[in-house]
């Protein structure tokens, strides 16, 4: 049997939004992004979004756009999200509750710095680290048993998209 839906979290970098539409397409389903439906609906880039609102208000522009989805869409879906969003845990439950399949996307915070390359002058910091790499091992560090706990699958995020795309369809196909 199919999942219902299928949730794609983990750190930046990891794929999420590679992945998502590759699986999304292959079953014949809608592939959505959190960080993406916050931008469409704000008309504004997440960095710019963050400058205005600061984190509190993107995680609270993240959790109004997670329950509209939820409410409007009854079909089964892809969704990605951004490693705060399980962090923060205010819908760590409704998660649980609504994808049956909850694909942590695992990359070691020494492999993120090179996935995102130049798209760091992009992307707002999330703490006062004095690097990216101190950032990433201190968001990991927080994040990493949220992840795990959330996980019905657990990927290692430092194979090929299309590594981990194979994988998956494998694994979808056998449960059909």
């Amino acid at each position: 049997m199919r999942p219902s839906s299928i949730l794609i979290h983990g750190p930046r970098g990891a794929g999420k939004s590679t992945l998502g539409p590759l699986i999304a397409n292959d079953l014949k389903w809608s592939f959505y992004d959190l960080d993406r439906l916050v931008e469409q609906e704000e008309d504004h880039l997440i960095q710019d979004i963050v400058a205005k609102v600061g984190w509190v208000g993107f995680r609270q522009l993240e959790r109004r756009n997670f329950d509209d989805l939820i409410a409007r869409v009854s079909h089964p879906f892809v969704l990605a999200i951004g490693g705060g969003f399980v962090a923060e845990g205010e819908r760590f439950e409704a998660l649980q509750e609504h994808f049956q399949e909850r694909i942590w996307l695992d990359l070691p915070p020494q492999n993120q710095g090179g996935r995102i390359g130049k798209q760091m002058n992009q992307r707002p910091r999330l703490t006062t680290a004095v690097s990216w790499e101190k950032e990433f091992e201190r968001l990991d560090l927080r994040r990493r048993p949220l992840d795990a706990a959330l996980a019905t699958i657990t990927l290692d995020a430092t194979r090929s998209v299309q590594e981990l795309h194979q994988v998956l369809m494998r694994r979808f196909q056998r449960a059909d």
